[in-house]
């Protein structure tokens, strides 16, 4: 979606990693090979940050080096802007802030978490999941402030308002139902926009990139209550 000399953006889809891990070492792709593939190894670009493999959405890319640092040290000093929508289940407040410490992906140590969310829509579908006789959405916008490992994830878990489609930590009778509807089966996480400080210090890089085509059926086919032109749809991809 942009490219310089020094920064690239890219829209990663869902269950692509961005770069070979340990863990996923058997995966036959991922989004780092894919950007170098037509490029020099000695020119090849590396990730500046990551998104869990099943979220969508806005990565960037820089040469080693000077840009690379740069981009990075904007991100460790929480210097840019970071928004996501999701899809989670039940009806959350008009917006809120949670506060929850969580490990890193490295240290089991628990480490300051904020994420900030605002609820841009509602539905209520008359269909029972699990207990109840209907199943309720909404539709959020979250603007994590730090960049802990599954924040977003793990701070709807915390307030029992899981995201739909997260086979790690939602709720597998609404994923099945939300599947079995729409034909989605993918966790509605898209990271759709991003401001930061361009490596050459002159300007700022806005970035945005519409949710997956996927969430066309949730979207459209759902009576929703609210605000669902805050987000822009598959086809929008804009600095």
């Amino acid at each position: 979606m942009h490219e310089d000399e020094d920064v690239c953006a890219v829209v990663k889809p869902n269950r692509l990693l961005v770069h070979r891990t340990d863990i996923d070492f058997h995966e036959p792709f991922n989004l780092r090979d894919l950007v170098n593939k037509t490029r020099p190894r000695e020119a090849w670009l590396q990730p500046v940050h990551r998104l869990d493999k099943p979220t969508s959405g806005i990565v960037l890319f820089a040469p080693p080096g000077d840009a690379l640092n740069a981009l990075k040290l904007e991100f460790v000093h929480r210097r840019t802007t970071k928004v996501y929508w999701a899809v989670v289940r039940g009806w959350t407040e008009d917006e809120g802030v949670v506060e929850k410490p969580l490990p890193t992906a490295h240290n089991p140590e628990p480490k300051e978490a904020r994420t900030h969310y605002t609820t841009l829509a509602r539905t209520e579908l008359n269909h029972p999941v699990g207990p109840y006789q209907t199943a309720r959405y909404s539709l959020v916008e979250c603007r994590p402030e730090t960049g802990r490992f599954h924040q977003i994830r793990l701070h709807f878990r915390h307030l029992r308002h899981p995201i739909v489609g997260d086979s790690r930590y939602g709720d597998k009778k609404h994923n099945r139902f939300v599947a079995g509807e729409t034909g989605t089966d993918t966790l509605m996480l898209h990271a759709g926009r991003l401001e930061v400080q361009h490596p050459d210090g002159e300007r700022i890089l806005r970035l945005q990139a519409g949710v997956p085509e996927g969430w066309n059926a949730i979207l459209d086919g759902w009576s929703w209550d609210g605000d669902l032109g805050s987000v822009p749809r598959s086809d929008a991809a804009t600095m």
